[in-house]
């Protein structure tokens, strides 16, 4: 019994995953993930493409408005489609499921991600001559696109921003000097090295600020080297050659970030010796996820509690309280139980532990009053104790709320008897 329960809870967690939004576009195509969209940005004077994906639960009718938090990705051209399948792998048992804005950088990203201006890098001038432009490009999406965002979506006001390369400096700077913006972030093999590790100068003298506390940053570093040669981390950072710089550059941001006991900023990181800067940004996605999001699984309490024979319906309800409101405290919006594991786990327990399968449907109902269906399952749940008369009571309250036909024929049939 234990170990089919637990497998039932992992089961139906699972499939009330209803993943992202895969709306077949024509005959020809499977798929199709994301919208297109554009907002014009009076602070940079230019048209921004952004594609944004929302979970397809939110076109499902419930008690509650839908809202999600929403992931921000820079060069969203090129990681948009990346960062929607992860999310498709994790969500909803393992992170929430999360609105996805990605947001173009290709015509000019040494302008929109680095946030000083220098007048040569790495040999050039020419390629840096409109760098500087990453205070700007924050503004725009501070003050301009999450603004949009959170006016025409279903968001809730927990975010997470995400960058590769260039774009994870931008996202190094945001957490730095812009904490404020975002809950999460994660920087992918990030340019650090850019201008002389001038993020890193700030870093230890900013880390002990409070305005850190309950932001994390997830950051990762690629091999620069190519393969079947030095992936000992410790002898590449002792490389005083360009070709290793940008790694050497994201080591002593680890170094600073992992040694500053006064640090209050939620800090992990991952070495990553069998990618390079070009294959990272996958891995890093999903390990990223997986680690800003550690409370919002399962931990092992709450399913014991499901698994235990002995464990009454009042510790039942008490696991539960306890686990949505761990999940609302961390999101900042409030989180009830899914409509599917409650009704589901209703009828498990309906033959062998009446009072658990009652306060599983008594749960339904309070969560989502104005769904037939907790009503419909309740008045189960009474016709498997043999009382007629409240099963009656609940399924008219379905057929008010539904009229449909399947109501009003169990209504007929109980009333017959």
């Amino acid at each position: 019994m234990k170990n089919r329960l637990l497998s039932f809870v992992i089961c139906v967690l699972a499939n009330t995953s209803l993943f992202y939004t895969l709306a077949q576009s024509n005959p020809n195509n499977l798929f199709q993930i994301g919208t297109k969209d554009s907002i014009y940005s009076e602070i940079l004077t230019e048209n921004r493409r952004i594609w944004v994906q929302v979970p397809e639960s939110a076109k499902i009718a419930t008690n509650h408005p839908k809202t999600y938090p929403v992931v921000y990705i820079l060069d969203g051209r090129v990681h948009f489609l990346s960062i929607c399948a992860v999310l498709n792998q994790l969500a909803p048992d393992t992170v929430p499921e999360m609105i996805v804005v990605g947001i173009e950088n290709s015509e000019n990203r040494t302008r929109d991600l680095t946030p000083t201006k220098v007048k040569e890098a790495r040999g050039s001038s020419d390629w840096v001559k409109d760098s500087g432009g990453g205070e700007k490009f924050t503004d725009f999406i501070a003050k301009e696109l999450i603004p949009y965002i959170d006016k025409k979506y279903p968001t809730t006001s927990h975010k997470t921003l995400i960058g590769h390369s260039f774009a994870g400096l931008l996202v190094v700077n945001t957490v730095l000097n812009h904490p404020e913006l975002f809950a999460d972030y994660i920087a992918i093999d990030p340019s650090l090295w850019w201008d002389n590790e001038v993020l890193n100068s700030q870093l230890a003298k900013r880390l002990s600020d409070k305005k850190y506390k309950g932001k994390s940053l997830f950051l990762s570093m690629a091999n620069p080297l190519p393969p079947d040669t030095e992936k000992d981390l410790n002898v590449l950072v002792k490389d005083t050659t360009f070709r290793t710089e940008g790694l050497r550059a994201i080591y002593n941001f680890t170094k600073i970030a992992s040694e500053t006991k006064s640090s209050t900023l939620e800090f992990a990181y991952k070495y990553y010796e069998n990618e390079n800067h070009g294959t990272i940004p996958l891995i890093s996605l999903y390990d990223g996820m997986y680690a800003l999001f550690p409370w919002y699984k399962m931990n092992s309490s709450f399913v014991d509690v499901l698994r235990d024979p002995e464990a009454d319906a009042k510790a039942v309800k008490k696991a539960f309280d306890d686990r949505y409101k761990t999940l609302s405290n961390h999101l900042g919006y409030t989180l009830y139980p899914e409509e599917d594991l409650l009704n589901n786990l209703g009828y498990m327990f309906m033959s062998n532990d009446p009072k658990k399968s009652f306060l599983f449907f008594t749960m339904l109902i309070e969560s989502y009053p104005k769904n037939a269906n907790g009503y419909d399952s309740m008045s189960d749940y009474y016709i498997s104790q043999g009382d007629t008369k409240n099963a009656i009571k609940y399924v008219e309250i379905a057929y008010k709320i539904s009229g449909g036909d399947y109501h009003k024929e169990k209504l007929q049939k109980l009333k017959k008897k």
